[in-house]
């Protein structure tokens, strides 16, 4: 029997869940009219697998979408190969009309490609690890000259705080942001899994994006909607999970989205191979054990990358969250100094290992918190 979790890849369809209103919200604002957002929040929320459903809500009224993720494209000549490809693909009224990208691109060399699924694509002719301005705006300005002036177009770009990575000194920011200010049919969504980066690109002053875009967050869904969720998924096939059980399921993993689909999955994969018909509070412990066992090597490797005041403010949020890091709470985990712990804190949350939800900062991984507890 097909599970009716998924966690692997995007959860669309009867897989999606919650996110009512910022989906009705965002589709709005991208019909009503040129308007750039930028997504937040903590990695594993479900802010992909939003985006996936707000892109195919907007390709029904006809608006043309395409999405990049950034994390894909390690160097500047990688990012430029696959977002000609995917913007020249998508709009260009005649499909891979070589000598028409020359005429648009006259400061890149481009050669006519084929990918592992058999599709046509470009890349430029020789890598490299600069590119002139003037070729970037190029570049950039692509998606207004392709759209015609009676079509609308929303670009994405996932992991896009990775864009700081492809050129020194703010070059790819500067650049962008100069170019895409003056478009008027195309729209831009901004995400990223490394949020309090993404967000200092957006909210500093100093930064070219600064208040260039709609700021939107994205929380934890209600708890009850994720109880709904995970009982109306095992009832999808004739499987039985109580509230109670449910409200287990979801409380074990932090009600985030992602391992809600991880745990499901595991947790249905389990009765399905003993046929049974119904769940039990014992099967939604033997799974998380097992889960948490799979990531043991993981998080042992990872162990060996934090300084040691990075380990012991992760032990005490593994054990305790805490909305600040007061005299009492340092005593109490040996934590050292406030500007110990302060340093430690911003370089955890600088690569998502620690959040601050509600309030109150926690180890990020339900299961590598569960690891740090030695549960």
């Amino acid at each position: 029997m097909k599970n009716p979790f998924n966690y692997l890849q995007f959860a669309t369809g009867d897989g999606f869940y919650d996110r009512h209103e910022i989906r009705a919200d965002l589709r709005s604002r991208f019909l009503s009219g040129q308007t750039n957002v930028v997504l937040y929040g903590p990695r594993r929320y479900g802010k992909s697998s939003l985006v996936a459903e707000l892109m195919s809500d907007l390709e029904k009224e006809g608006i043309l979408c395409v999405s990049i993720d950034v994390m894909k494209t390690p160097s500047i000549d990688l990012f430029v190969s696959a977002y000609v490809s995917k913007v020249y693909k998508k709009f260009a009224p005649v499909k891979f009309e070589f000598k028409r990208l020359g005429e648009l691109l006259k400061s890149l060399r481009f050669k006519m490609t084929i990918g592992a699924d058999g599709e046509p694509g470009f890349s430029m002719e020789s890598a490299q690890s600069r590119i002139e301005p003037e070729a970037l705006e190029e570049v950039f300005d692509l998606p207004h000259r392709l759209v015609p002036a009676n079509k609308r177009a929303v670009i994405v770009f996932d992991e896009f705080q990775e864009v700081e990575e492809l050129l020194p000194d703010g070059q790819f920011e500067r650049t962008m942001r100069a170019v895409i200010q003056h478009h008027r049919n195309v729209s831009y969504i901004f995400l990223g899994s490394r949020y309090h980066m993404l967000r200092r690109m957006f909210a500093d002053r100093n930064r070219p994006f600064y208040k260039s875009a709609i700021a939107m967050m994205l929380n934890k869904p209600p708890f009850e909607e994720s109880l709904d969720f995970v009982v109306s998924r095992f009832e999808s096939c004739g499987k039985t999970i109580s509230r109670q059980v449910a409200g287990l399921l979801v409380q074990k993993i932090d009600n985030i989205p992602y391992y809600i689909q991880q745990l499901g999955f595991e947790v249905f994969r389990l009765i399905d191979d003993a046929k049974r018909k119904t769940v039990s509070s014992d099967d939604v412990e033997t799974a998380y054990r097992l889960l948490s066992g799979f990531n043991r090597d993981q998080y042992e490797q990872l162990m060996l990358t934090f300084s040691g005041a990075q380990k012991k403010l992760l032990i005490a949020l593994a054990h305790e969250r805490t909305r600040e890091f007061d005299d009492d709470y340092r005593s109490r985990y040996l934590l050292g100094a406030s500007s110990t712990v302060n340093s430690a804190k911003k370089i955890l949350m600088e690569y998502g290992h620690i959040e601050r939800i509600e309030d109150k900062y926690s180890v990020a991984d339900p299961y590598f918190a569960r690891y740090l507890r030695g549960d």
